[in-house]
């Protein structure tokens, strides 16, 4: 899935990998805003890995269900449905947080993820420890986020630097407020992180149409070169009327090959719409 940029006091997406993007119902919000319950559905047309989508051509769908509290912190859980995999359902994930700002414009977020797979490969990165900065300046935002994945005695880093913009109009008919959040981001880091890779006899009996599903199972990849993995442009569109709120968002995503990755990961520009719907209701007042 994409990578997007988080901007303080936006519900934003923020991508931990692996292999499904963070909801972003799941972001950094700051601390005095209302105690708050989201349950949100996303859809994505193509699942990527950090643009990448190693010859399977798939969609992915994410539910998920946050609580943050007025403090800062949240609890949150979500999972991973791809629809080349079998089994469909692939992982959860569980996420712990806290978030807030420093002065009026910076908004920090440390966060840890634990993923369960369904169906475990050798040496899982199954752990996320993760930290996010990002500066808000007027309708744009310049952050940083930094995640450390390790497990079965294997580790990976993420570094996702963005600029992110905001723009909304409120009271448009029966719409309650209506917002865009463009954002530019790169991923950089190591290419050994756990993906949902296919066994390459599995990808070419997909391709020639030989079968519709993949006996998936996420494998640690054993390249440690650290360097630039992608670029991702995102432009979404997001409506709140009441309690619920639906989007819709562009994705271009630009895979940037890795020395020793191998070409059938899937490189080449790649474009594809994603979906969210989300209902949240407030459980306190703000700032009590």
């Amino acid at each position: 899935m994409a990578c997007l940029g988080v901007a303080p006091r936006r519900t934003q997406a923020q991508p931990i990998l692996p292999p499904t993007a963070r909801a972003d119902s799941l972001a950094a919000r700051p601390a005095g805003l209302p105690s708050q319950v989201v349950l949100r559905l996303d859809y994505a047309a193509r699942a990527l890995f950090a643009g990448r989508d190693y010859g399977v051509r798939q969609s992915a769908t994410t539910p998920s269900l946050l609580y943050n509290h007025r403090s800062g912190a949240y609890a949150g859980v979500s999972g991973g449905f791809y629809s080349q995999a079998s089994p469909g359902y692939v992982l959860t994930d569980f996420s712990l947080g806290y978030g807030n700002l420093l002065g009026s414009k910076l908004l920090y977020n440390v966060s840890y993820d634990r993923y369960f797979y369904n169906a475990s490969g050798p040496a899982v990165l199954a752990n996320t420890g993760g930290l996010l900065l990002s500066y808000d300046f007027g309708p744009l935002s310049l952050g940083s986020s930094y995640a450390f994945v390790f497990g079965g005695g294997e580790t990976g880093q993420r570094l996702v630097p963005s600029l992110s913009g905001y723009k909304a109009w409120k009271h448009l008919g029966f719409i309650d407020k209506l917002f865009v959040l463009p954002s530019l981001s790169a991923t950089i880091g190591t290419e050994n992180t756990s993906y949902q890779i296919f066994p390459p006899k599995v990808v070419q009996a997909v391709k020639a149409k030989k079968t519709k599903k993949t006996a998936a199972a996420p494998v640690t990849e054993q390249v440690n070169d650290f360097g630039l993995m992608g670029w991702n442009l995102a432009l979404p569109v997001k409506a709140r009327i009441g309690h619920l709120t639906l989007g819709a968002t562009y994705n271009y995503a630009l895979p940037i090959k890795l020395p020793h990755e191998d070409n059938e990961a899937g490189f080449g520009a790649k474009s594809f719409v994603s979906f969210s719907l989300s209902y949240s209701w407030n459980t306190s007042r703000q700032g009590k």
